[in-house]
């Protein structure tokens, strides 16, 4: 070989060395587990309850159970997923989703079915409450969907700006609307449920974001009906409240049909 031969060999090499590109076969490496998604809003149920019952202990003044019904909507969801998203539900877990409706009735009694006689008539919310709940229930189905389109983005920076503009439009709505003093926590008690709440509202906002990221938005959607049952549970341990026997009715149906659901999810991933 020529010595000009072996100069344009030389040239020719890359200065770094190279590694070969392996064909593609297939699988795809550090893929989530099909029950993380799910599991992750389950989670959140969890948090989001004790959250509930700490700004229940925090005020007594917070919104009654039927509230939550309206709020715990999740037919919209459904709805949205499927119009925007182009998500398809299946037949047996949209049944159990129509299932866990059902039990989530049995949960809350709204008044217009079980009637108004009943020992919390009196502390039961106003239609007033009842309207600002189903109006944050549909602004709360746009944000789902809105996580499932930013999928691409981390869900840290997600809760990251949630927080930011929750505590800019809180205290915009106590200088402009309210009009009063900032009230400071005055007892160990009431403090400790300002923090927790917090803590709760915010481990649970993380598992949440993650979950709706990993998980189609109407299925993520039915574990959402789990916070009605644990809020129940944690009034019932913490605040010493009385379960009507529907209660525990609906709780069986609920966690029975998320139960179906997981299993299904499990076996067919």
């Amino acid at each position: 070989m020529s010595i000009g031969t072996e100069k344009n060999a030389a040239e020719k090499q890359s200065l770094l060395p190279t590694t070969t590109v392996n064909s593609y076969d297939g699988k795809v490496e550090n893929q989530p587990h099909a029950l993380l998604g799910i599991a992750c809003v389950a989670m959140s149920a969890v948090c989001f309850s004790l959250m509930s019952t700490m700004i229940k202990f925090n005020t007594y003044s917070m919104t009654s159970m039927e509230a939550i019904f309206w709020r715990s909507i999740v037919g919209m969801i459904l709805n949205l997923g499927a119009c925007l998203l182009h998500e398809h539900i299946d037949i047996p877990s949209f049944t159990c989703a129509l299932m866990s409706f059902g039990g989530l009735i049995c949960v809350v009694r709204p008044g217009f079915i079980f009637g108004y006689d009943h020992p919390t008539a009196e502390t039961d919310g106003s239609w007033i409450a009842i309207g600002s709940a189903l109006l944050g229930a549909i602004g709360q189905a746009f944000v789902f969907i809105s996580v499932r389109k930013l999928k691409g983005i981390h869900f840290m920076v997600i809760v990251h700006y949630f927080m930011l503009f929750s505590m800019i439009g809180s205290l915009t709505y106590i200088a402009l609307v309210q009009r009063q003093a900032f009230v400071v926590p005055s007892t160990p008690a009431v403090w400790g449920a300002v923090i927790g709440s917090g803590v709760f509202t915010f481990v649970g906002q993380l598992l949440l974001t993650k979950g709706f990221q990993l998980e189609k938005a109407g299925i993520a959607s039915v574990m959402r009906y789990l916070d009605v049952v644990f809020v129940f549970i944690w009034d019932y341990l913490l605040l010493g409240e009385h379960i009507n026997y529907w209660s525990v009715v609906g709780a069986v149906i609920i966690c029975s049909c998320a139960a179906v659901i997981a299993l299904r999810k499990a076996h067919t991933q």
